[in-house]
């Protein structure tokens, strides 16, 4: 049994690296591809020498500056301790969320499983989950492919909306489809449901589409528009990043970035920056469909919404990052849409708001990096 831990441990390792090369590559590929964004952002002698001294002394080497001038070229601000993104998916959340160990929690179907019980939140109604191709009910239970269809059937005489989304393997707004269904047909792909739910494969989830607080709704409303909080541990205690919403457009159904959306920063007491910018630094001061201006606009609940990010984050204590998507319903309510807890992302946070995602924090998530400073300390 000692020989065959080993090897397993070994072959884990091996994914790991592997996974770790490829992110990698995949991250320089991704900094070249934006050099035009920052080609003629500039850094100044001091400023270099500020990011070197900062990094040699917390990460034990200097980084390069490409990072740094891509975050810069969206506010214009300059900040020292920036994270590059390859630092944070290549070292700091392969070390705090190895990617085996938390596929299993990532699965969306699991959301109201870890997540239902905590007070503060609502989690989107389920009508249908589908996993590993077993249907399941509301309740959890098993039932048939046939009892499944016939399920949606009872709505066949009426209308409903849905939201159906891929529950593994799925980011940046891929797998997602929302629904309006009028006597059985999907008035948006004019395409019967039953014929959806068969072409979702064998991992998704049918939720009721969530109507959003008039707040989010005034700013685009074809989609929910997501306030992203990612919640961090460092040195056995929970942090809140700079919060950021994604907003859609163009008549776009999600809000991602790499589909199209915007981002813009939210300030602790609820306030939209003056800017949104989409991933490749499209700017925006009023957002271009509902002409609604930005600077000024204030979000509601938003300290509550950083209060139950951490509360959240308790159930979860295993894992160092979690990115949570939430947003506001009619009732004012913070509803949960998703936890993120791999391919997590540190870059639009800081283009939003032109300040570093780890804030004070950043030297000791560096010493984490470099092994300076060991998990759990």
């Amino acid at each position: 049994m000692k020989l065959y831990r080993s090897l397993e441990n070994m072959l884990l390792n091996l994914i790991q690296w592997l996974w770790i090369r490829f992110i990698t590559i995949h991250e320089y590929i991704n900094i070249y591809k934006k050099r035009n964004l920052y080609k003629n952002v500039k850094l100044s002698d001091i400023q270099k020498k500020q990011i070197d001294e900062f990094y040699i002394e917390n990460y034990g080497k200097k980084v390069p500056y490409l990072w740094h001038r891509l975050y810069q070229s969206y506010t214009g601000k300059f900040d020292y301790k920036y994270i590059p993104e390859i630092i944070f998916s290549t070292k700091l959340e392969p070390l705090g969320n190895k990617r085996l160990e938390v596929l299993p929690y990532e699965n969306k179907n699991m959301l109201s499983v870890l997540f239902g019980e905590v007070d503060g939140i609502v989690i989107p109604e389920t009508y249908l989950m589908c996993v590993n191709g077993l249907y399941m009910d509301a309740q959890r239970n098993v039932i048939s492919g046939q009892k499944a269809m016939n399920f949606l059937e009872k709505y066949q005489s009426g209308s409903y909306q849905a939201v159906i989304k891929a529950t593994v393997d799925t980011s940046s707004g891929r797998g997602v489809r929302v629904v309006d269904i009028v006597n059985g047909v999907d008035q948006i792909a004019k395409e019967p449901i039953e014929n959806i739910i068969k072409s979702m494969g064998n991992n998704f989830v049918v939720q009721e589409r969530i109507e959003a607080n008039d707040k989010f709704r005034n700013l685009y409303p074809n989609a929910i528009n997501t306030l992203r909080v990612v919640t961090y541990i460092c040195e056995n205690d929970i942090f809140v990043a700079p919060i950021a919403m994604r907003i859609g457009q163009g008549g776009g159904l999600v809000d991602n970035a790499h589909a199209g959306g915007m981002f813009i920063g939210v300030s602790d007491n609820g306030e939209l920056n003056r800017e949104a910018f989409t991933e490749y630094q499209n700017r925006y001061f009023q957002h271009p469909n509902t002409k609604t201006v930005f600077e000024n606009y204030k979000l509601p609940c938003i300290s509550e919404v950083k209060q139950v990010a951490i509360k959240l984050h308790h159930q979860v204590p295993m894992i160092r990052f979690v990115s949570w998507d939430f947003t506001i319903d009619k009732f004012e309510r913070i509803v949960l849409i998703e936890a993120n807890l791999h391919s997590q992302s540190v870059w639009f946070p800081q283009m939003a708001h032109g300040k570093a995602f780890f804030g004070e924090n950043t030297a000791a998530m560096l010493k984490l990096a470099s092994g300076k400073l060991q998990e759990g300390d």
